[in-house]
């Protein structure tokens, strides 16, 4: 299934990136990052985004969307500038913001979706074993 991927998925159409938004539904964050082949500083956000996309596997999708090759998409969300990057839940634009700023992006993610520690903290509660 595409949208359970522990990487970040390139869009190639607007009926790609409705399908993927729909699969999200309400139970998980989508972050999309509209960049250009040609934009230097969405390069070097490339790698963070791959390691976010890994990290909060099961709690938020990372789609990325070249501008280029998907103007529909970019006009809709009134892209001017690269990177662009969007936080969505249930349909809904909850944040969008522009610049390559990798701190902005974790810190953003974070205030919408939560620390990265806070999915691992459920997966590892267990009762303390007591030894004798």
């Amino acid at each position: 299934m595409a949208g359970m991927q522990k990487k970040v998925i390139v869009v190639d159409s607007k009926n790609y990136f409705d399908k993927l938004i729909d699969d999200a539904g309400t139970s998980q964050y989508v972050l999309v990052e509209f960049f250009a082949t040609w934009c230097g500083p969405c390069a070097m956000i490339g790698p963070r985004l791959e390691q976010l996309a890994s990290d909060y596997f099961g709690r938020m999708l990372v789609l990325k969307i070249d501008v280029d090759l998907n103007e529909d998409l970019a006009v809709q969300y009134e892209v001017n500038s690269m990177p662009t990057f969007l936080i969505i839940k249930n349909r809904v634009t909850l944040i969008q913001f522009v610049g390559s700023n990798v701190d902005r992006v974790v810190n953003t993610v974070e205030k919408f979706v939560g620390k990265v520690e806070d999915s691992k903290e459920h997966k590892s509660k267990e009762l303390p074993v007591k030894l004798p």
